[in-house]
């Protein structure tokens, strides 16, 4: 993992607080949490007893710590004291930086398993730590736990991001890792197991089918939902994306869209609270801050998305519900519309567009957002259903990727416009987030191509 060098301040939390939480006051909390220095880099989510926990790599600060913020409501985040710090050997796996890990309740105990990377380290750069508290708040390091890649199964090399569950069917721990393997040095899903947390075995990794390419998988999340397993990772660099299996061992599958979003989301994780899967990443921040600027490590933390299975092994996310609860002050509602010729909507610089496109005998059709003037200024995300594509793109940027539209049906757009960020979401199903920094505000307009589109119950909302 990199580290950005960009700090952006926020506006924190004021006011009172109703038992540790920030009070509930007119004024709506951030819609996205970020740090007041630095930046939020990979989350690590974790549910416990009505409370969503994030512990997240604080980026843009130095030496890389684990941070902890907590909800009951995914809205209002109380920060809590810092997990993990660097406080080792300078030259051993506690010197450097506290990377990715993941958090699991065992026995009255919690438990984290987190990566110690530390390039001077000369046993290797990346090891397997451990760390226990009673109560998630105070962590006691255990680095007589620690282990590297056994040079058998796996390259001492990249070995990191723990993910560890528990295997019901197998009555043991299993640890997924971002990996590379011993005699190729290809990248791969590399499994771990134990009895006890302490003592790891390492076994054989998990076949994917069609197998990686150069990019490691980090920051691997594993689960299941009905009869499917699903993996969720994040080849380096890339997109966070996801797999499928009917078995543990895999062969994990990808289906027809693979990743989750656009690259701008990164090392996405989720977390189940008894009834959801709430999945939760970085929106990544671009140097120079701009629009087409190149990718940091760290930025703002996503909006909060529900996770759920679609059909042949897909994943679907929409925006959870407590989000769009917060939208409740109307500014526009029009049942029907052909925005053919129509003057461009007035919107304010932060808002929520809501609305269903009828394609009818259109080929293309772009939401413009932030439309300024003639030309290209604004951001477009764009549908083509006859090449089931979509995208979403600025002036110098264009990320598409495959979304399956249903022939003859509506196309049920939400966009959430606000600050330097847009996240799209088309049907409930595929999110499409980009940086928005040279328009901080302007329009809302429709752009047809190959014919006519209708636009029904279009709604534009704050907060």
């Amino acid at each position: 993992m990199r580290r950005g060098l960009r700090a952006i301040l926020v506006t924190l939390f004021i006011g009172g607080t109703i038992d540790g939480f920030p009070a509930q006051s007119e004024e709506p909390p951030p819609l996205r949490f970020r740090p007041s220095v630095g930046n939020l880099a990979d989350t690590i989510p974790f549910f416990w007893k009505g409370e969503y926990h994030i512990f997240y790599l604080h980026g843009d600060i130095g030496k890389v710590p684990w941070e902890h913020i907590v909800s009951t409501d995914l809205l209002r985040w109380k920060e809590l004291p810092t997990a993990l710090v660097s406080d080792g050997d300078p030259d051993g796996p506690d010197g450097e930086h506290m990377f990715t890990g993941s958090v699991i309740e065992h026995d009255g105990t919690f438990h984290i398993l987190y990566t110690g990377w530390n390039p001077r380290n000369k046993e290797g750069r990346e090891w397997v730590m451990h760390a226990t508290s009673p109560d998630l708040i105070q962590w006691t390091k255990h680095p007589e736990h620690k282990f590297r890649a056994d040079g058998e199964h796996y390259q001492n090399t990249d070995f990191r991001d723990p993910y560890v569950f528990w295997d019901r069917d197998e009555k043991q721990f299993r640890m997924i890792l971002c990996a590379r393997d011993a005699k190729t040095g290809t990248p791969v899903q590399g499994v771990a197991q134990s009895k006890d947390l302490i003592h790891w075995n390492q076994v054989e990794p998990l076949e994917l089918d069609p197998p990686l390419g150069k990019g490691t998988p980090e920051c691997p999340d594993i689960f299941k939902i009905g009869d499917t397993y699903y993996l969720i990772h994040s080849p380096s660099a890339g997109t966070t994306d996801m797999r499928y299996s009917k078995s543990l061992r895999g062969p994990y599958k990808s289906p027809t869209t693979t990743a989750i979003d656009t690259p701008i989301l990164y090392a996405a994780k989720r977390m189940f609270d008894g009834n959801r899967h709430i999945l939760t990443g970085w929106l990544r921040d671009l140097d120079g801050a701009k629009d087409d600027g190149g990718f940091r490590w760290g930025g703002d933390q996503s909006i909060p998305r529900e996770v759920y299975p679609g059909p042949n092994g897909q994943l679907y996310f929409r925006p959870v519900s407590e989000v769009l609860g917060q939208y409740s002050k109307s500014l526009l509602d029009v049942e029907s519309t052909d925005p053919t010729g129509n003057a461009p909507y007035d919107t304010p610089r932060d808002y929520l567009l809501d609305c269903f496109i009828d394609m009818k005998g259109a080929s293309e059709v772009s939401v413009v957002l932030r439309a300024a003037g003639e030309g290209d200024a604004g951001y477009r995300l764009t549908l083509r259903p006859g090449k089931q594509e979509a995208a979403i793109r600025g002036t110098n940027f264009e990320y598409a990727r495959p979304v399956t539209f249903e022939t003859g049906k509506p196309i049920h757009v939400r966009a959430f416009v606000e600050g330097s960020l847009i996240e799209c979401f088309i049907n409930e199903a595929y999110p499409f987030s980009c940086r928005a920094y040279e328009h901080p505000d302007g329009k809302l307009a429709f752009e047809m191509i190959g014919g006519a589109a209708k636009v029904n119950k279009l709604a534009i909302r704050t907060r």
